[in-house]
């Protein structure tokens, strides 16, 4: 895949996955606030939370995985042969993430990714970690790819989040 066909692929996925979670962050933040144990009773509430971290999750990955490396791509910067925190502390310089910020979501990102049955406190805090960190993540998407160079007209590169 060539490098515009590679942006725009990683601005689409990004784009895509951005108002999925935009979209469930709004259902969620209207809702009154309620203990945890009372939302684990509610199955519609667990359904819009399960789809706030997955796409929470899908974001990270559609970032981390595509649009990091097209981004460093689409600016002519040598970045194959560079480890991750090189290329978040490229981005940081280039103006298009904070890198600390970036590995706390990845640190979110890991302890979701453990179950804790017997421990529901260290659930909960994952949970409520992740909530907070949906809307800077979402911010940081935003204008990221606001910041990219254009694509062509009509094409999925030419779209931004929001």
């Amino acid at each position: 895949m060539n490098r515009p066909d590679r942006l725009a692929a990683a601005r689409w996925e990004t784009r895509r996955q951005a108002d999925a979670l935009s979209g469930a962050v709004a259902e969620w933040d209207v809702l009154p606030p309620q203990p945890w144990d009372v939302i684990e009773l509610d199955d519609a509430l667990v359904r819009l939370l399960d789809q706030i971290l997955y796409r929470f999750l899908k974001l990270q990955d559609a970032m981390g995985e595509r649009l990091i490396p097209a981004t460093l791509s689409a600016l002519a910067e040598p970045f194959e042969d560079w480890p991750m925190r090189d290329r978040l502390d490229r981005l940081e310089r280039l103006g298009y993430l904070d890198a600390a910020q970036w590995l706390a979501w990845r640190s979110v990102r890991n302890r979701l990714a453990h179950e804790y049955p017997d421990a529901p406190e260290l659930r909960w805090a994952a949970l409520r970690d992740a909530l907070a960190a949906c809307h800077a993540l979402l911010i940081c998407a935003s204008a990221w790819l606001g910041k990219l160079p254009r694509g062509s007209p009509g094409s999925a590169a030419g779209q931004t989040v929001g």
